[in-house]
């Protein structure tokens, strides 16, 4: 059956969708039916024919009139404005006519209340969510916690966090076969859309400072959204990112006493396992490059959600372990989605 989707947000994550997903756009799987966005369908085509990161899509694309089209295939685009609605209004009302069966809300803006609206006045079946919103149905990561999905209890879906995607897979196969007792996470990650270039105003005033010439600490919910999947870590784990200027990859840096003595090569010997095994695709063991360590931009384009940098890999007085995480933070999160959704194409809706 090809799902039928709609995407509401087309910013860094939005567009990525599309590129991602454009395999199985191509076989038929998933059909997207429209596309939403403050931006002029000009401005859509140009962003996703130009991309300073990845470069030329894998596909064709052009306009007419409203409409994308994307190799050959047209995708409806609909321009709305960021008012905030109430929650009885039917602000999703102009997608129903596309009998969606999934939205993505790729905006990052959505409260729970909106994205309940959906379901309630019957514009798509789900609504699959890009970031972590209090009050979701279920938080899935892929390859953790999908098997939980429940089309019938399950109608607003998060997809978690780029950062929460790369951290639960490893999160789950310490707590399987060794058990966590505490975590500290460091998260090093490219500077974000909603940063200024120079110095100007900024609702955190602090990430209103230039991106491009400081390294600027904020806030991370990535503990949460652990917690989130995996209940046994809750009140676990400490969390802090720092945003640098870089456009793409993110690195983890992750210290974690276990609950029980282990040594370097258990825990290098679990995480190749599941490499190739039930979390193959997801998580990847990487040695570096003939004898060499790697840049970040390496790992640019790889679709697993964290490779696992394995020189890097300490471990000290037995219990005291220490990891470091690389990730396409923008192509491998919505990879991810993607996956999201052939959960619900199998779990049925």
């Amino acid at each position: 059956m090809s799902l039928r989707v709609g995407i509401v947000g087309l910013g860094r994550i939005g567009r990525g969708m599309l590129r991602a997903n454009y395999a199985e756009l191509a076989s038929g799987r998933f059909d997207i039916q429209v596309m939403c966005d403050v931006m002029s369908v000009d401005q859509v085509a140009y962003l996703l024919s130009h991309d300073s990161t990845y470069g030329n899509p894998p596909f064709s694309l052009d306009c007419d009139g409203n409409n994308l089209i994307v190799s050959g295939k047209t995708i409806h685009y609909q321009r709305v404005d960021r008012r905030r609605a109430s929650p009885d209004e039917d602000s999703f009302g102009h997608l129903r006519k596309y009998e969606l069966d999934v939205l993505f809300d790729a905006t990052g803006t959505a409260t729970i209340e909106d994205l309940r609206s959906i379901i309630k006045h019957k514009v798509a079946k789900k609504v699959v969510c890009t970031t972590n919103i209090p009050g979701c149905d279920l938080s899935m990561v892929y390859g953790v916690n999908d098997n939980q999905y429940d089309p019938e209890r399950h109608h607003v879906i998060s997809a978690s966090t780029c950062t929460g995607n790369a951290l639960v897979p490893l999160f789950s196969i310490l707590e399987k076969h060794i058990g966590i007792d505490y975590a500290r996470i460091i998260t090093i990650h490219p500077a974000l859309s909603d940063q200024r270039v120079l110095d100007g105003y900024h609702a955190t005033s602090h990430l209103g400072r230039s991106s491009a010439v400081s390294i600027l600490p904020t806030k991370t919910n990535v503990a949460h959204s652990a917690a989130l999947v995996l209940p046994s870590l809750q009140g676990k784990l400490d969390s802090l990112s720092y945003r640098i200027p870089t456009a793409i990859v993110s690195v983890i840096d992750l210290t974690a006493n276990l609950s029980r003595d282990t040594s370097r090569e258990e825990c290098m010997e679990l995480f190749e396992h599941h490499a190739r095994t039930d979390m193959k695709g997801i998580i990847h063991c990487d040695y570096g490059a003939w004898g060499h360590e790697k840049a970040s931009i390496d790992y640019l384009g790889l679709p697993y959600s964290a490779v696992v940098v394995m020189n890097h890999l300490t471990l000290s007085s037995g219990r005291h372990l220490g990891l470091s995480l690389m990730h396409d933070n923008e192509l491998a999160y919505c990879s991810r989605v993607i996956d999201v959704l052939g959960v619900l194409n199998r779990g049925g809706l």
